[in-house]
């Protein structure tokens, strides 16, 4: 927020200003850095708390004249793109049935959000599936986009992915008519094949703001703390091009992702006693106290 005051003087009074922080975009000097009191109370800002204010505002013009005193710069921007940063592919392995980003395992979830008409202007069926590390680093798997009012389309590309990324929970937002389209993938496919796979529903509140609202609050935060990581190319390119518009054309993408995000916990394992050198014989384990014995 600026900072207002009042400097006086005999004769004078001169009013101050001074922004939230110096840089702009939250990667500056705070005018009160996020600190704690003496009785374990926190006041200030960081960049994750500044974010959270910055989703709480449909129109980012109000935010940047309420806490850079500047109304007139950041009004059309989502996430900027600085903040988007790159994994490599190849550092991606399966082991003993888990996932893993170099030696650090991955709790696999995945989400989809329904569209369920198929004209020009219609949003396209978005699957985002992400996996998380134990230093709650997030990794955009893979993103599959389509448009069909076709339940077996819907099970199809599912299970593609679910037989890919081997996920146990898929997390969907349902209104009415994605509701209908849950119970009979449950009731029609999901249970006559047995597969392990259950669908979490997902209902938004009032109390959680308006849509844009919602996926600002959980994605600008995880943004400015660089904790998401893309992959290059492919719907991943189509993500960023949502994710750096306020109001882009299509938000299918970014909605997944979002709803994809709130359903992902860490590892509850260490990487480092679960990864593929520890599986591969050479190191020992004391089975009562643990530590280790031998390598």
């Amino acid at each position: 927020m600026t900072r207002k005051g009042t400097l006086q003087g005999p004769g004078k009074s001169e009013v101050f200003e001074r922004k939230v922080e110096d840089a702009g975009d939250g990667a500056g000097e705070f005018l009160w850095p996020r600190q704690q009191r003496n009785d374990g109370k926190w006041f200030g800002f960081n960049r994750e708390i500044l974010a959270k204010k910055r989703a709480k505002y449909l129109d980012k013009t109000q935010f940047r004249a309420q806490y850079y005193n500047d109304p007139n710069s950041g009004g059309s921007a989502g996430i900027d793109r600085s903040q988007f940063q790159y994994y490599d592919p190849k550092f991606l392995n399966q082991s003993g049935g888990n996932w893993y980003y170099r030696d650090k395992r991955l709790n696999i979830s995945a989400s989809v959000d329904f569209a369920y008409s198929t004209g020009k202007r219609s949003d396209y069926t978005a699957i985002c599936v992400s996996g998380m590390d134990a230093d709650r680093n997030i990794y955009v798997l893979e993103i599959d986009r389509f448009k069909t009012a076709k339940i077996s389309d819907y099970f199809d590309h599912i299970f593609a992915l679910y037989t890919k990324w081997q996920f146990r929970k898929l997390a969907a937002e349902v209104t009415a008519a994605q509701k209908a389209i849950v119970e009979e993938l449950k009731a029609s496919y999901i249970r006559p094949q047995g597969l392990g796979l259950s669908i979490k529903e997902v209902k938004p509140t009032r109390h959680e703001g308006s849509k844009e609202e919602r996926l600002s609050a959980i994605l600008e935060p995880a943004y400015a703390n660089q904790a998401v990581w893309h992959y290059r190319a492919g719907n991943c390119q189509v993500l960023e091009d949502e994710l750096v518009l306020q109001f882009p054309p299509h938000d299918d993408c970014k909605d997944a992702l979002a709803t994809c995000i709130e359903s992902l916990v860490p590892p509850a394992v260490s990487s480092l006693t679960s990864g593929p050198a520890s599986r591969a014989g050479n190191i020992v384990y004391h089975p009562r106290f643990g530590g280790i014995i031998s390598a």
